[in-house]
């Protein structure tokens, strides 16, 4: 992967309800190659994705808007208010009208709409023209588990979003234990028991290399997911401590992880994993996907075709302690490493704490990637 320089973006707060103070901070020259943005007085979590222009945008959580960073490293709030949530009961409104209730993962599609999950209103949304509509989830926040069109579905607490070449959303409903698509505004379930958590397949239940059939699957608390350009899913299936694959026939399959606690770095089948989060796949099919955990031990990893991890950056040896941590990742159109720090604690969970509640090499049958197009490659990147 070709990197390009060093650009750091400091972003502070006035205050929770004015306008942005922003600094733009190139001094600090820590991560050769990998464009860095600060979110400094937010300790919110952040995705991020990037259009096919090289803007960036990323959301802040706990300030309840979105971001846009462009190329010259200018920063605007795109859509919310920042230190306000709210709902906006369905209506289509004016991004400066808008207002979310922790907004997380984002994504773009290649006519440049954002799609956000709205977590905490337990909803899809969509940024298009200055404009913000529903595309999924009840007109007011309300959870559950049904799978319907537009504001019939149900989420609960959803997490991440991505997009495939052709426009179908994938959706890591995260207190669903479940991963949800949208096509043409219809929600439904493609892996998991919706309210049903558990950890199969496991390395033993893998009699075949293509997994099982995406309803019988299960996981616990999956955090994000990223597509590539043949439709291949990497699931974080972050309290099960391993990435799930789900194949374009619907079929789930381990693709990396022991399931066991730790940060052994090793084969597909022994490396260990704390707390797995955003991810997001390149032209070269290689997954970067953030491994993160509250003690301090957060690293950015990439992950071959073969589902073995090397480590790209090792954040605890290179941050100061108290943060600001890892807080998402994504690759621009030119394949270059986007990171976001963020001065946030994770508030919903952590692995440690709710355990009891979970260069590439060629592809293969036991679990490569089957495409050496991403979806970045066709579409936006995302989480």
């Amino acid at each position: 992967m070709a990197f390009n320089q060093v650009r750091q973006f400091q972003q502070g707060y006035v205050s929770a309800n004015t306008n942005i103070g922003v600094s733009v901070d190139s001094i600090s020259q820590i991560y050769s190659g990998i464009i860095q943005l600060n979110l400094i007085g937010s300790t919110g979590l952040a995705g991020v994705c990037t259009d096919n222009s090289g803007n960036i945008y990323t959301t802040d959580a706990l300030q309840h808007i979105v971001l846009k960073i462009t190329e010259s490293g200018n920063i605007i709030i795109i859509a919310g208010l920042a230190g306000t949530s709210g709902n906006n009961a369905g209506n289509t409104v004016t991004a400066a009208n808008a207002r979310f209730n922790y907004p997380t993962g984002i994504c773009c599609d290649r006519n440049g709409d954002l799609f956000v999950c709205d977590t905490k209103n337990h909803q899809i949304r969509k940024i298009s023209n200055n404009k913000v509509s529903l595309i999924a989830g009840a007109t007011t926040p309300t959870s559950g588990t049904a799978d319907g069109v537009g504001s019939a579905a149900r989420f609960n607490t959803p997490y991440d979003v991505d997009i495939d070449p052709s426009g179908i959303l994938y959706i890591a409903d995260t207190y669903n234990h479940a991963i949800r698509k949208i096509v043409g505004g219809t929600v439904s379930t493609i892996a998991g028991a919706k309210g049903t958590p558990g950890d199969y397949p496991q390395w033993p239940d893998m009699t075949t290399a293509q997994g099982v059939l995406g309803t019988a699957a299960r996981f616990r608390n999956p955090y994000a997911v990223a597509v590539n350009g043949l439709g291949y899913i990497f699931v974080s299936d972050t309290l099960n401590n391993v990435i799930k694959r789900i194949d374009p026939a619907g079929r789930v399959r381990i693709f990396s992880g022991s399931g066991v606690f730790g940060t052994t770095i090793g084969t597909a089948k022994t490396s260990q994993y704390q707390d797995l989060k955003f991810s997001d796949i390149d032209k070269s099919d290689d997954l970067y996907i953030i491994d993160f955990n509250e003690s301090g031990v957060s690293r950015l990893l990439r992950i071959n075709e073969e589902g073995v991890p090397g480590t790209v950056i090792d954040f605890a040896t290179s941050l100061p302690a108290g943060g600001p941590y890892l807080a998402s990742v994504t690759t621009n159109p030119a394949s270059k490493l986007i990171v976001v720090l963020s001065e946030y604690t994770e508030e919903e969970y952590s692995s440690s704490s709710s355990s009891s509640i979970d260069s590439s090499s060629s592809s293969s049958s036991s679990g490569g990637y089957s495409s050496s197009t991403s979806s970045s490659s066709s579409s936006s990147s995302s989480n």
